[in-house]
């Protein structure tokens, strides 16, 4: 938890693929006292050469969450922790491929560990960057799904979750005063 306010130092990062997630978490890292947990879900892809199973997502979901765990046991109290993206987006991901809701419910109860969640809109282009790219109609359809989820879980929940659009810049300042409250 962080001194200052009391809510713990971490930030989730949600968004479908190529909504400038890992570059909002470089961009705020680079500008802060941050470090950033890395999506497993790209290494498991890189590591095995394809796309997860139904039934590997819980465990690439608790890897995500250990991950984090990890990074805020080795930093020190007033490091800022980036996750990119926050673990509940393995479960708006198997809503999107598998039409499986399962994970939602321990996605939310951990959402609730962040400071915030920050939403990267779907305003920049899409661009392919590598093997888990799927293309514009899904990163909209995943779009969908977290408005969903947004709208029926989380703010009901009281978890706080900002959308942001614009160029890095333009995102990293929309952050930065919803670090300091």
């Amino acid at each position: 938890m962080s001194p200052s306010t009391g809510r713990p130092r971490t930030i989730g990062l949600l968004g479908g693929e190529c909504t400038g997630k890992t570059t909002l978490a470089q961009a705020l890292c680079g500008r802060l006292d941050a470090v950033s947990v890395p999506e497993y879900l790209r290494e498991f892809v890189s590591t095995t050469g394809r796309a997860p199973t139904a039934s590997e997502q819980p465990k690439i979901m608790q890897t995500q969450v250990a991950a984090e765990a990890s990074a805020l046991a080795r930093t020190g109290p007033q490091t800022l922790i980036v996750c990119d993206p926050a673990a509940i987006m393995t479960a708006i991901y198997s809503i999107a491929y598998f039409n499986d809701s399962s994970l939602l419910e321990p996605a939310t109860l951990h959402a609730m560990t962040y400071r915030t969640l920050i939403w990267c809109g779907t305003d920049i282009p899409w661009e392919p960057d590598g093997d888990q790219r799927d293309g514009p109609q899904y990163r909209a359809r995943v779009d969908e799904l977290i408005f969903e989820v947004v709208g029926n879980l989380l703010a009901p929940a009281g978890i706080e979750v900002n959308r942001i659009d614009g160029t890095v810049e333009d995102r990293v300042l929309a952050v930065l005063p919803l670090l300091e409250h």
